[in-house]
């Protein structure tokens, strides 16, 4: 599911962190696929307060690490749900803006992000289902990033148990000849068929609540068909087995790739952890 490595190895493969000249974060890949062309100076639909966006030149959506409750981790794009808070202490959706105007350079603060600890406010005080929408489903993934880090350091125990047994069974048996040679000696490859555990799930009270709103929100699909595969996320991740299931029978066949077909699997195998994997 997951190329294997340690947590310094995925900050060493963090995208680089560039500021344009006004100061707006960008994050570019290698091949710089993703950068802006000036942005739109907007208003908010609270109170009137101006803020800038940037106007995407191209995007690139990859991620080092991809979780099926939506996550993305080292993402070259912004990997949130468009929930953003107001200097007048609204909260407001990023596609709920009125662009007044366009400009080379931004000529107006950037939006502000909603810190974790506040998304329960954002979630009493939204001014819409939508908002709520956002502040949950952030919110959900928040509360799931106390497991990432259990996975994590499960995972990377793992391989490295897993290593040092092969290691042990694969000693260095060069000769002094040899290592003159240059020959390389025996070198791990983590193999398919290497052990793959991850530790039990156990939502809180906390976190089954609030995906029990957020499916209260997002039902009936027929108002939110393109939402078909969280709805199902988080009937896997509450247990509900069969509602998962049927859910992913309601995709189209363009919607259907890894992050559906390994929900599949897990649904089948009664599995109800977020799992990391990679695209």
């Amino acid at each position: 599911m997951f190329q294997e490595g340690t947590t310094k190895v995925l900050q060493k493969l963090h995208a680089p962190e560039l500021r344009d000249q006004n100061h707006h974060l960008v994050y570019f890949s290698k091949e710089h696929m993703t950068s802006i062309t000036g942005y739109s100076i907007n208003a908010t639909p609270c109170c009137g307060k101006t803020y800038s966006t940037p106007r995407y030149r191209s995007m690139n959506f990859s991620a080092w690490e991809h979780w099926t409750d939506g996550y993305r981790d080292y993402s070259l794009m912004p990997n949130d749900h468009g929930l953003r808070k107001c200097e007048c202490g609204g909260y407001y959706l990023i596609k709920e803006l009125k662009t007044i105007a366009h400009a080379e350079k931004a000529n107006a603060p950037d939006t502000t992000d909603v810190p974790a600890e506040e998304l329960p406010k954002a979630i009493t005080q939204a001014r819409t289902p939508e908002v709520e929408l956002a502040a949950r489903l952030e919110y959900w993934q928040h509360l799931n990033h106390v497991y990432r880090a259990c996975y994590r350091n499960h995972r990377d125990a793992e391989m490295s148990a897993t290593q040092s047994a092969w290691e042990a069974a694969n000693p260095d048996t060069r000769t002094l000849w040899q290592k003159i040679r240059k020959i390389e000696p025996p070198k791990y490859t983590p193999q398919p068929n290497s052990p793959f555990t991850y530790p039990p799930f156990e939502p809180t009270d906390e976190q089954c609540n609030n995906m029990k709103a957020l499916l209260d929100l997002l039902l009936p699909i027929e108002k939110n068909r393109s939402y078909l595969l969280e709805i199902a996320e988080l009937h896997r991740e509450l247990g509900q087995f069969d509602k998962a299931f049927m859910m992913l029978q309601e995709l189209p066949e363009e919607d259907l790739g890894v992050t559906s077909q390994l929900i599949a699997k897990l649904v089948d195998k009664k599995e109800t952890a977020p799992i990391r994997y990679r695209m």
